[in-house]
């Protein structure tokens, strides 16, 4: 963390977890994109990489603007899931990955609804209330790619 606080410690660390997420996300997006098997998780890997550059980018003026330097780097837990997924591929690659998508969206839908509820800085709290619209988006969008893919990609 960085000081010349001009945010909460709270709003500070919501800020630099959402940074890490929306990086992970960038990265196993690419993953998807390159190692799917079906075009709707290729798809959808791309999506992933182009709304979370945007979100990043947003994310990261704010910071700017509040003196909050963000690190560009995946937490241990995405770091782990990516190293996994990195050898996979075919439907189990798929299934994987849409699984993983299942799991980061409900907690990262539940970090901005936080935010977006109790956050102090107005710029930030903004900010999470617009991701909790894209990451309902993104959740509904990866259950449907889960129930869509074939039975036997599960095994």
């Amino acid at each position: 963390m960085q000081s010349g606080l001009q945010v909460s410690p709270t709003d500070q660390q919501f800020m630099l977890t959402a940074a890490s997420v929306s990086t992970a996300e960038i990265d196993l997006g690419k993953l998807a994109s390159e190692r799917g098997s079906s075009a709707e998780i290729r798809a959808f890997g791309q999506k992933m990489v182009a709304e979370h550059t945007r979100v990043n980018a947003e994310l990261t003026q704010i910071a700017d603007q509040k003196h909050v330097r963000l690190l560009k780097a995946m937490d241990p837990a995405n770091r782990t899931l990516y190293d996994e997924l990195e050898h996979m591929s075919g439907p189990a690659f798929d299934y994987q990955y849409a699984t993983s998508q299942l799991h980061i969206h409900r907690m990262g839908n539940a970090l901005y609804a936080s935010e977006a509820q109790s956050g102090q800085d107005a710029d930030v709290k903004a900010f999470a209330a617009r991701g909790v619209t894209i990451g309902n988006d993104h959740l509904q969008h990866a259950t449907h790619l889960l129930q869509d893919l074939p039975m036997s990609s599960v095994q």
